[in-house]
């Protein structure tokens, strides 16, 4: 913030169809806390999406990779069940340049493809939106929220309003 004014930190990830799973790039380094003065080294991975995770994951891959020492023990919950992992401290470049500094992760399996979970933890600080239109999914994220949020309730009773009558919806 600078001047009383706010900057919004957003990025938009366009996928070739309609997509189930939304993927994005991100980075994970060492939380600044373990050494201000180091050089903060980020490593890329791939990353899902998913508003149905409390809270983030990193696969052994990263744990690695980052040279990461687990911070504790976590009872975690999936569809396998609950099962005991370990916990660590990191931060985490979102892909449009924002820092979340850190973050207590969980280790755990992720698809093939994905070393990063991105969970509801992370979510909330910021607005999300999904959008599928002209055979397409787009994917938007943004850092702080907008005070004027998108309301799609709103945006369609306008719409409806200009059309002056409501069929039924046909989901095909």
């Amino acid at each position: 913030m600078s001047n009383g004014k706010i900057f919004h930190h957003a990025f938009r990830t366009e996928y070739n169809g309609i997509t189930r799973v939304l993927i994005t790039d991100c980075q994970i380094a060492l939380p600044s806390a373990i050494d201000p003065s180091r050089q903060k080294q980020f490593s890329l991975f791939k990353a899902i999406w998913d508003t149905g995770a409390t809270n983030s994951v990193i696969t052994e891959n990263v744990a690695k990779k980052v040279s990461l020492t687990p911070t504790g023990m976590t009872e975690a919950h999936g569809v396998h069940g609950k099962s005991q992992v370990n916990t660590f401290i990191v931060d985490i470049l979102l892909p449009n340049n924002v820092c979340i500094p850190n973050v207590r992760v969980s280790e755990g399996k992720l698809l093939d493809n994905v070393d990063v979970l991105i969970g509801m933890d992370i979510i909330q600080l910021g607005d999300f939106a999904i959008s599928n239109s002209n055979g397409k999914t787009i994917f938007s994220y943004c850092l702080p929220p907008h005070k004027n949020p998108v309301d799609l309730l709103e945006k369609s009773n306008c719409v409806n309003a200009r059309n002056k009558s409501v069929p039924r919806p046909i989901i095909s």
